[in-house]
């Protein structure tokens, strides 16, 4: 697969940094969604031009799809739940125009000083707060607050094998009980959103028991919940990764 980024539009236009990778002997196709590029293996990442200022950062554009179908808009309250490595939220800070708040969550602290770093290097650190939190359980104080919350959740990842070959060897025995988990993690997320407000399930697999089940089973729970967008998005068809991509809108 390419290696794709996404250009932060907050610090620089698409031209100034095909430009920039040009000048370098770098050859930039435009990729799948405007101000994105697709490169050729590139080596280190964090030798190419415009990195170190933060003029993009590397995304697919399926896991973008994702948050242009969550739609934030400027001066929104959102809450990306399963954030690491924060791609999600540095894609809905740069959509909102760098306006608005940002909560990005994790399980472990760790993994949220990638999201710490990332959006510091892209200028965006006033906007996005991280927090550890296991997003089955999210604290009191988040209920009815968001405008827009992002549930990508942990899954199999068998839309993503072109990049990590090594899923393949995955058992059943370590996929079986991820439906379960997937589930209690859109309960726990419910009450966060507001009323009208949005909640966006994705998962970077292409398995109906982790993707459309999950969805119907809590749809069948939460009745102030309704489909609005569903979609996959196929490697051979859609030349992205392999992704699942639910909008629900909150009605009450």
């Amino acid at each position: 697969p390419p290696l794709t980024i996404q250009v932060n539009t907050l610090k620089t236009s698409s031209a100034e940094l095909s430009g920039a990778l040009r000048a370098a002997g770098i050859e930039a196709a435009p990729g799948a969604l405007p101000d994105s590029f697709d490169l050729p293996p590139s080596g280190l990442i964090s030798a190419l031009p415009g990195y170190d200022e933060g003029h993009f950062y590397v995304q697919d554009a399926a896991a973008r799809l994702a948050v242009e179908a969550a739609a934030p808009e400027k001066g929104m309250s959102v809450l990306d739940a399963c954030s690491a490595p924060g791609g999600k939220s540095f894609a809905a800070a740069i959509r909102m125009g760098g306006e608005g708040s940002i909560l990005a969550c994790d399980l472990k602290e760790k993994r949220l000083k990638r999201v710490a770093e990332g959006a510091k290097r892209l200028g965006l650190e006033g906007l996005i707060e991280t927090r550890a939190m296991d997003a089955r359980m999210p604290g009191e104080e988040l209920q009815g607050r968001f405008d827009v919350v992002i549930a990508d959740a942990p899954c199999s990842g068998f839309g993503v094998i072109r990049r990590k070959p090594e899923i393949r060897y995955k058992t059943e025995a370590e996929v079986a009980s991820l439906p379960a988990i997937q589930l209690a993690i859109l309960r726990g997320l419910a009450a966060c959103v507001k009323p009208g407000g949005t909640l966006l399930y994705s998962t970077c697999t292409l398995l109906e028991r982790e993707n459309e089940d999950v969805v119907r089973a809590f749809l069948a729970e939460y009745e102030g919940f309704t489909a609005a967008e569903e979609r996959t998005l196929w490697p051979d068809i859609d030349k992205t990764d392999g992704f699942f991509i639910c909008r629900m809108v909150k009605s009450i």
